[in-house]
């Protein structure tokens, strides 16, 4: 404990960091190899956990972890919560998918968190099984990365709880947008259930 105390004097905790901004103060593999951080699923970018979340290998607060995440990759105000996410948090969609969707000015990314987690588990090392662990703490199984244009960007609001969010005339038209794009079978269901309620 004693060295991820003194790791965590030097950056804090409960935050994201570059690489490049350790490297410069700390070795990035001793950080890497002692879980004193966390990767994420953005190249260079990791999370410090926090003594409680390090102690029972969990993210605690995942609404943060991820508004958070996505601030530091994109920027802020170049990325929102979008379409099925949006919807949820409109009371228009209820399936459990556990599917995170966003829209941001950067290219289309599907990550797939699930994958993620089981790879890291058949590698049954202590450090595989407790990344495997933290990222099951996120209760997250994808997440859709849709691409957009400036267009998108001019009717989204920050809600005090979720952070950039598409409005209600927006989350329509990028779900007729993004629905012949999307393979997922059940997502592209949903989508259409979303249309329906409008």
């Amino acid at each position: 404990m004693n060295g991820y105390q003194n790791f965590v004097k030097i950056f804090g905790s409960g935050i994201f960091i570059k690489s490049k901004e350790i490297k410069k103060k700390y070795s990035l593999q001793k950080a890497l190899s002692s879980l004193y951080i966390i990767p994420t699923f953005f190249k260079g970018i990791y999370y410090i956990p926090t003594a409680l979340e390090r102690k029972g290998h969990f993210i605690e607060n995942k609404q943060d972890f991820f508004t958070s995440l996505f601030n530091i990759y994109y920027g802020r105000k170049k990325w929102y919560w979008a379409l099925s996410t949006a919807a949820r948090n409109y009371g228009l969609e209820w399936s459990a998918t556990k599917i995170l969707e966003i829209v941001s000015m950067k290219k289309t990314k599907t990550i797939m968190i699930s994958e993620r987690i089981s790879s890291l588990q058949e590698k049954k090392s202590y450090r595989s099984l407790t990344l495997a662990e933290y990222y099951e703490s996120l209760d997250v199984n994808i997440l859709y990365v849709h691409k957009g244009n400036q267009k998108n960007f001019e009717n989204i609001k920050i809600d005090d709880m979720l952070g950039p969010v598409c409005n209600k005339d927006q989350l329509l038209y990028d779900v007729r947008k993004y629905k012949s794009k999307i393979r997922n079978q059940n997502l592209k269901k949903i989508y259409n259930r979303i249309i329906q309620t409008f």
